[in-house]
């Protein structure tokens, strides 16, 4: 069992590094911050003009849950550094990158928020609409 969980610990961080990665390649300055989970987002991004903190989710499965403390520490976060909050969604085996999904487009339950894969292909975008969108803000 604890190996399981291992398992599952790197294949997150493994997401959370190519989203970094990923972030550089186009001109961010990014890291994974160390303590992230239920305190931290998992990534933090900027230009020198734009910031942006992901927390990085991933399933095999249709459907991704987080916990509600996790998005609220998201935008506690991303308000203090008056960041853009969004949730970075992989489905395993069933697309090559990540999908960003806002906040507000959770699906509230309990003690969680979801989205289905369904649901993040419509309201998701992809890292180069995201970066895109925010040029056109500092072009007006």
């Amino acid at each position: 069992m604890m190996a399981k969980v291992q398992e599952i610990k790197a294949e997150g961080i493994e997401h959370e590094r190519n989203l970094v990665n990923s972030l550089k390649r186009r001109g961010y300055v990014a890291g994974r911050l160390q303590s992230s989970g239920v305190s931290l987002p998992d990534v933090i991004a900027g230009d020198g003009e734009s910031i942006f903190v992901f927390e990085v989710k991933s399933t095999a499965t249709s459907n991704i849950k987080i916990y509600k403390n996790q998005i609220w520490t998201l935008k506690k976060f991303a308000y203090n550094f008056k960041a853009k909050p969004y949730i970075a969604v992989y489905f395993t085996g069933r697309m090559m990158d990540f999908l960003f999904i806002k906040p507000r487009d959770l699906k509230e339950y309990d003690k969680m928020f979801t989205i289905d894969y369904n649901t993040a292909c419509l309201k998701g975008k992809d890292l180069g609409e995201i970066i895109s969108n925010e040029l056109q803000k500092k072009l007006i």
